[in-house]
């Protein structure tokens, strides 16, 4: 549904981007999910690039200690991704006499990322106001290298590598309000809203230098933070009835106060210009079109969804020029055997960047799968 759902709270799913939504929930539940990206790349005079990958979305666990009243989960997921390969020919004078040249390639090599281990805790205050705290544990290595290939086998090859160590500490609050008979008889309004502190990750940099894959620890290291912004988000769902779902998302995060005491890709030390507050808008839809059969249970518990988003990154290479991103999205859960168990399957196209002041543009197709678990645990039996 566009990526939202701040606002969503469900017996079907696990809801971690409102910690305030772990309160409403009923059964104990697991989900785990992968996606398999194709992205296209394109540039003015350039062949276009193709690259594949696939990476993991979500481990999550929750289940109530009180039954739609009290609730905890924890989650593990990727916070953010470096995947990149840029090669770049070039040549060289050997002899500044003869002014003969030798031509090589460097490929600029990015691998990587930070993981996000997190805990929350949902309570409900009212039958209508749902209170959630979450702690995240940022962490992971990041590693670039610049691998110099020349042509004549008589010049020695060199490679220039980093890798950066990070982790750090952050929180975030939520609110939930539910709002029931709001336009109509039987409908819900739901709001929903959470704040992310800021974080400062601690990163230590080791640099290597070597011959092709061969590469000796440099004596010299750095150290220092990176601070990273807060961030704000607002959502709303609106239920008519039980067969549909409508929901609108916003997010905000204040990248234009961002700093790091260590260079970055496309980032020197003290200079943020290039850097601008980011917003996402989202929304889409839910139905259950065969809810209202009584000839088979199965397709009674089918859904389709479907919603569109547009997204202002927070950088850009080219300080005139913002980097977009509109997308398409669409999806279906499929019910299971048993009652809380569901596969659910979605598709994400879009368009990020444009071709325009020497920039690049991005198409990507995203296909993914979840799975969610759903029981009842610590259910004692009741004596008679």
């Amino acid at each position: 549904m566009g990526g939202g759902g701040l606002a969503l709270s469900s017996l079907n799913f696990v809801n971690h981007s409102n910690p305030a939504s772990l309160a409403t929930q009923v059964l104990s539940r697991f989900s785990g999910g992968f996606t398999i990206e194709k992205l296209t790349e394109s540039a003015t005079g350039a062949q276009e690039s193709r690259l594949a990958s696939g990476y993991l979305n979500a481990l999550q666990l929750a289940f109530p200690m009180k039954r739609n009243k009290l609730g905890i989960g924890f989650s593990f997921e990727p916070y953010s991704r470096v995947t990149y390969r840029v090669d770049d020919a070039g040549s060289v004078v050997v002899d500044p006499e003869s002014d003969i040249q030798e031509s090589f390639v460097t490929s600029h090599r990015g691998s990587g990322g930070i993981q996000r281990l997190g805990g929350g805790l949902g309570a409900m205050i009212t039958p209508d106001l749902s209170l959630g705290v979450r702690a995240d544990f940022l962490f992971g290595i990041i590693e670039e290298s610049q691998l110099t290939n020349f042509q004549n086998i008589r010049l020695r090859d060199g490679n220039l590598a980093s890798s950066t160590r990070l982790r750090g500490l952050t929180g975030t609050i939520g609110i939930r309000y539910v709002l029931r008979s709001f336009f109509k008889d039987q409908d819900v309004l739901s709001l929903g809203a959470t704040y992310t502190l800021p974080v400062s990750l601690s990163a230590d940099r080791v640099f290597t230098m070597g011959q092709r894959e061969i590469a000796d620890t440099l004596g010299t290291s750095l150290k220092g933070d990176i601070h990273l912004p807060l961030a704000l988000s607002f959502g709303v769902a609106y239920k008519p009835n039980r067969l549909w779902t409508f929901i609108a998302d916003i997010q905000y995060e204040e990248w234009s106060t961002f700093e790091s005491d260590l260079p970055l890709p496309g980032y020197e030390v003290g200079d943020s210009e290039g850097f601008s507050d980011r917003v996402r808008i989202s929304g889409g839809g839910e139905v259950y079109p065969f809810a209202r059969s009584s000839l088979n249970l199965f397709l009674q518990r089918l859904a389709f969804r479907l919603g569109a988003y547009v997204d202002q990154s927070y950088v850009s290479p080219n300080k005139n020029q913002d980097i977009k991103s509109y997308g398409f999205t669409g999806g279906i859960s499929i019910p299971g055997r048993t009652g809380g168990t569901s596969l659910d399957i979605h598709i994400d196209i879009g368009r990020r960047g444009t071709t325009d002041h020497g920039l690049i543009q991005d198409k990507f197709v995203r296909f993914g799968v979840n799975i969610n678990f759903g029981d009842l645990w610590f259910d004692r039996a009741r004596l008679r």
